[in-house]
Parts: C-alpha cells; structure tokens; sequence
C-alpha cells in the first residue's frame, strides 16, 4: 500500500455535494450550531445537511465545518453569519464544482438582526423601529453597541437574541 492509499484510510472522506454551499474553518470548535441558527436549518429543513464538529485542522487545531445542500447566497444572511462565525469560507457549489468562495467578515454596522438586550431601548417598546449597533471589537468575542441606548453587550452571550 503507497502512502497515498494508507492516508486516504485514515481519514474521514465526506462525499461532494452536487450544488449548495459550503462553509469551512469555522471555529472555535462548536460554532457551526450558531451557523446552523443563522440560517435557519433545523429538522425541517428540505435538503441534506452535513455537519462536522471538532475536526482537526493544521491552520486552527480544531474546526467545524458544514456542507448545505441546494442553499444558495441570497438564502444566507450574510450580517448574521458575520457575527456569529466571522473569519469562515464560503464556498458556493454548482455541479460538484465550487463556482466561488468568500471570506465571512464581521460587519461593522449591523441592523434588524439581533434584539437590543437594554431594558429600557425604544426597539423594546416600539415593533416599527429596527435594532441597530455598532460592533465595537471585530474580533472573537464580538461586542456591540446599540445606536438607541447605548447598551454594549457580547454577542455570544446573547446568542437568543438573534431575530
């Protein structure tokens, strides 16, 4: 046996999809469930789904990684993932073939997508007004300010926030 075959017995082979998209280094390990959140996939959802958490990986350690089939870019919330999984790749499939990838990058404004957590903010007391913010830290773990009362909060701490 070469040491190609003996590599390729070793490790975990995944099977293309045919179109879709797929989204990879997401980390730290276990962020593909807030991924999975953001795109509104549960076990409802139409089409197949591949989801791998924790696979090791040279650049990071460790990762996640998704595959979605039959989801195409204006199905994903772009603002969204980039809060939740900035610094992943997308890569976008048509017939086995990647067409197209992209680096997910925090937003620095973000509106109607995550509720203000302050108490007392007029997005709390009025449906018709949208919640906007300010990301203070672009980098893990991402902070946000609200433009209406000036809440700052982390956004993986309020994970059920998101609309």
């Amino acid at each position: 046996m070469n040491k190609k075959e003996e590599k390729t017995e070793k490790e975990l082979i995944v099977a293309k999809i045919d179109n879709g998209i797929v989204i990879d280094h997401i980390t730290p390990p276990g962020r593909a469930f807030y991924a999975l959140k953001a795109l509104n996939i549960d076990e409802n959802f139409p089409h197949s789904v591949f989801v791998a958490i924790n696979l090791p990986s040279r650049k990071f350690g460790r990762k996640d990684l998704l595959k979605i089939r039959n989801m195409k870019r204006e199905d994903l919330n772009i603002e969204k993932l980039g809060l939740l999984i900035s610094g992943s790749n997308i890569a976008y499939i048509k017939d086995y073939m990647i067409i197209e990838k992209e680096k997910i990058k925090t937003p620095k404004r973000i509106s109607g997508v995550i509720k203000c957590p302050g108490l007392n903010c007029i997005t709390s007391r009025h449906e018709d007004v949208d919640p906007e913010f300010i990301v203070l830290n672009e980098h893990q773990p991402i902070s946000l300010r609200c433009v209406y009362c000036d809440a700052i909060f982390n956004v993986h701490e309020h994970i059920s926030l998101m609309l």
